[in-house]
Protein backbone atom coordinates (compact mmCIF):
# COMPACT_ATOMS: atom_id res chain seq x y z
CA UNK A 1 0.00 0.00 0.00
CA UNK A 2 1.70 3.34 -1.30
CA UNK A 3 2.38 6.06 1.73
CA UNK A 4 -0.38 8.01 0.50
CA UNK A 5 -3.06 5.33 0.55
CA UNK A 6 -2.04 4.88 4.09
CA UNK A 7 -2.17 8.67 4.68
CA UNK A 8 -5.59 8.68 3.68
CA UNK A 9 -6.54 5.33 5.06
CA UNK A 10 -5.40 7.20 8.69
CA UNK A 11 -6.64 10.39 8.18
CA UNK A 12 -9.91 8.97 7.99
CA UNK A 13 -9.65 6.44 10.60
CA UNK A 14 -8.41 8.94 13.28
CA UNK A 15 -10.43 11.89 12.28
CA UNK A 16 -13.74 9.95 11.20
CA UNK A 17 -13.63 6.35 12.24
CA UNK A 18 -15.57 5.45 15.47
CA UNK A 19 -18.38 8.11 13.12
CA UNK A 20 -18.66 6.37 9.56
CA UNK A 21 -18.92 2.22 10.68
CA UNK A 22 -22.94 2.27 9.15
CA UNK A 23 -21.55 4.54 6.32
CA UNK A 24 -18.46 2.08 5.80
CA UNK A 25 -20.64 -1.39 5.67
CA UNK A 26 -23.29 0.78 3.20
CA UNK A 27 -20.55 1.84 0.42
CA UNK A 28 -18.58 -1.60 1.36
CA UNK A 29 -21.98 -3.36 0.59
CA UNK A 30 -23.05 -1.40 -2.79
CA UNK A 31 -19.04 -1.64 -3.96
CA UNK A 32 -19.23 -5.56 -3.22
CA UNK A 33 -22.62 -5.85 -5.15
CA UNK A 34 -22.17 -3.46 -8.12
CA UNK A 35 -18.82 -5.71 -8.58
CA UNK A 36 -20.93 -8.98 -8.63
CA UNK A 37 -23.50 -7.93 -10.58
CA UNK A 38 -20.80 -6.25 -13.54
CA UNK A 39 -19.16 -9.58 -13.44
CA UNK A 40 -22.26 -11.39 -14.87
CA UNK A 41 -22.64 -8.53 -17.23
CA UNK A 42 -25.48 -7.05 -15.75
CA UNK A 43 -27.14 -3.97 -17.83
CA UNK A 44 -26.50 -0.98 -15.57
CA UNK A 45 -29.90 -0.32 -14.04
CA UNK A 46 -29.59 -3.87 -12.80
CA UNK A 47 -26.61 -3.35 -11.56
CA UNK A 48 -27.38 -0.61 -9.65
CA UNK A 49 -30.68 -2.18 -8.32
CA UNK A 50 -28.65 -5.15 -6.90
CA UNK A 51 -25.53 -2.66 -5.45
CA UNK A 52 -28.39 -1.13 -3.86
CA UNK A 53 -30.22 -3.83 -2.74
CA UNK A 54 -26.96 -5.16 -1.40
CA UNK A 55 -25.68 -2.42 0.59
CA UNK A 56 -29.53 -2.21 2.37
CA UNK A 57 -29.00 -5.82 3.26
CA UNK A 58 -25.21 -5.84 4.32
CA UNK A 59 -26.16 -2.40 6.19
CA UNK A 60 -29.28 -4.38 8.11
CA UNK A 61 -27.05 -7.97 8.97
CA UNK A 62 -24.85 -5.49 10.43
CA UNK A 63 -26.80 -3.66 12.42
CA UNK A 64 -28.69 -7.09 13.24
CA UNK A 65 -24.89 -8.49 14.32
CA UNK A 66 -23.63 -5.32 15.76
CA UNK A 67 -22.33 -6.26 18.87
CA UNK A 68 -20.27 -8.71 16.86
CA UNK A 69 -19.51 -6.13 14.26
CA UNK A 70 -18.09 -3.92 17.38
CA UNK A 71 -16.10 -6.48 18.42
CA UNK A 72 -14.20 -7.30 14.96
CA UNK A 73 -13.80 -2.96 14.41
CA UNK A 74 -12.10 -3.15 17.87
CA UNK A 75 -9.94 -6.06 17.10
CA UNK A 76 -8.69 -5.09 13.89
CA UNK A 77 -8.07 -1.07 15.63
CA UNK A 78 -6.29 -2.78 18.31
CA UNK A 79 -4.34 -5.00 16.18
CA UNK A 80 -3.02 -1.91 14.57
CA UNK A 81 -2.27 -0.34 17.63
CA UNK A 82 -0.54 -3.46 18.68
CA UNK A 83 1.06 -3.41 14.81
CA UNK A 84 2.75 -0.25 15.12
CA UNK A 85 3.55 -0.78 19.03
CA UNK A 86 5.41 -3.54 18.06
CA UNK A 87 7.23 -2.01 15.30
CA UNK A 88 8.48 0.37 17.80
CA UNK A 89 9.52 -2.02 20.33
CA UNK A 90 10.66 -5.08 18.20
CA UNK A 91 14.23 -3.22 18.14
CA UNK A 92 16.46 -4.04 14.71
CA UNK A 93 15.85 -7.66 14.36
CA UNK A 94 12.20 -8.55 15.08
CA UNK A 95 10.45 -12.03 16.35
CA UNK A 96 7.86 -13.22 14.03
CA UNK A 97 6.69 -15.54 16.53
CA UNK A 98 6.54 -12.33 19.45
CA UNK A 99 4.83 -10.62 16.40
CA UNK A 100 2.06 -13.72 15.94
CA UNK A 101 1.10 -13.66 19.56
CA UNK A 102 1.27 -9.94 20.46
CA UNK A 103 -0.38 -8.23 17.54
CA UNK A 104 -3.78 -10.50 17.64
CA UNK A 105 -3.65 -10.55 21.33
CA UNK A 106 -3.64 -6.86 21.81
CA UNK A 107 -6.38 -6.60 18.89
CA UNK A 108 -8.92 -9.22 20.68
CA UNK A 109 -8.30 -6.94 23.93
CA UNK A 110 -9.32 -4.02 21.81
CA UNK A 111 -11.96 -5.99 20.66
CA UNK A 112 -13.58 -6.89 24.20
CA UNK A 113 -13.31 -3.34 25.22
CA UNK A 114 -14.64 -2.11 22.09
CA UNK A 115 -17.60 -4.24 22.81
CA UNK A 116 -18.35 -3.69 26.34
CA UNK A 117 -17.56 0.25 26.34
CA UNK A 118 -19.00 1.12 22.61
CA UNK A 119 -18.39 4.16 20.80
CA UNK A 120 -16.69 5.85 23.75
CA UNK A 121 -13.64 3.34 23.71
CA UNK A 122 -13.84 3.49 19.43
CA UNK A 123 -13.46 7.37 19.22
CA UNK A 124 -10.19 6.59 21.30
CA UNK A 125 -8.90 3.45 19.59
CA UNK A 126 -9.67 4.71 16.30
CA UNK A 127 -7.76 8.14 17.04
CA UNK A 128 -5.00 6.30 18.16
CA UNK A 129 -4.60 3.77 15.70
CA UNK A 130 -4.74 6.83 12.62
CA UNK A 131 -2.82 8.49 14.02
CA UNK A 132 0.25 5.86 14.51
CA UNK A 133 -0.81 5.36 10.60
CA UNK A 134 -0.30 8.91 10.11
CA UNK A 135 2.68 9.33 11.53
CA UNK A 136 4.14 6.14 9.65
CA UNK A 137 3.13 7.52 6.16
CA UNK A 138 4.37 11.02 7.18
CA UNK A 139 7.69 9.32 8.49
CA UNK A 140 8.33 7.24 5.32
CA UNK A 141 7.35 9.86 2.69
CA UNK A 142 10.02 12.20 4.49
CA UNK A 143 12.17 9.71 5.64
CA UNK A 144 15.35 12.27 5.63
CA UNK A 145 13.81 15.09 7.60
CA UNK A 146 10.94 13.16 9.60
CA UNK A 147 11.54 9.68 9.08
CA UNK A 148 11.81 9.75 13.13
CA UNK A 149 7.87 9.36 13.18
CA UNK A 150 8.20 5.89 11.32
CA UNK A 151 11.33 4.50 13.58
CA UNK A 152 12.57 6.89 16.44
CA UNK A 153 16.42 5.99 16.62
CA UNK A 154 17.14 6.93 20.45
CA UNK A 155 15.26 7.84 23.13
CA UNK A 156 14.90 11.47 22.51
CA UNK A 157 13.37 10.78 19.16
CA UNK A 158 10.90 8.14 20.64
CA UNK A 159 10.00 10.74 23.56
CA UNK A 160 9.32 13.14 20.75
CA UNK A 161 7.43 10.34 18.51
CA UNK A 162 5.43 9.40 21.59
CA UNK A 163 4.23 13.24 22.34
CA UNK A 164 3.20 13.86 18.63
CA UNK A 165 1.52 10.70 18.59
CA UNK A 166 -0.60 11.12 21.59
CA UNK A 167 -1.05 15.15 20.58
CA UNK A 168 -2.20 13.34 17.52
CA UNK A 169 -4.45 11.33 18.83
CA UNK A 170 -5.84 13.55 20.92
CA UNK A 171 -7.29 16.18 18.36
CA UNK A 172 -8.81 13.34 16.32
CA UNK A 173 -10.67 11.84 19.30
CA UNK A 174 -11.86 15.30 19.88
CA UNK A 175 -12.46 16.06 16.12
CA UNK A 176 -14.85 12.93 16.21
CA UNK A 177 -16.14 13.77 19.54
CA UNK A 178 -17.23 17.10 18.36
CA UNK A 179 -18.72 15.72 14.81
CA UNK A 180 -21.19 13.60 17.04
CA UNK A 181 -22.32 16.15 18.57
CA UNK A 182 -19.98 15.60 22.40
CA UNK A 183 -22.83 13.13 22.93
CA UNK A 184 -20.74 12.01 26.20
CA UNK A 185 -18.16 13.44 28.19
CA UNK A 186 -15.08 10.54 27.19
Amino acid sequence: MSELALLVIGLVLCFAGARSLRLTVLVAGFGLCWLLADAFSASVATTFLVAAFGAIALLVLSIVMSRFVIFLVGAAVGAVIGARLFALLGGDDPSWLLAVLFVPAFGFVAGFMAQRMGTKFLRWATAIAGAALILSAVGSMFRDDLGLLQTPDNPTQSMLHTVVWVVLAVVGHQVQRAQAGGKDNA
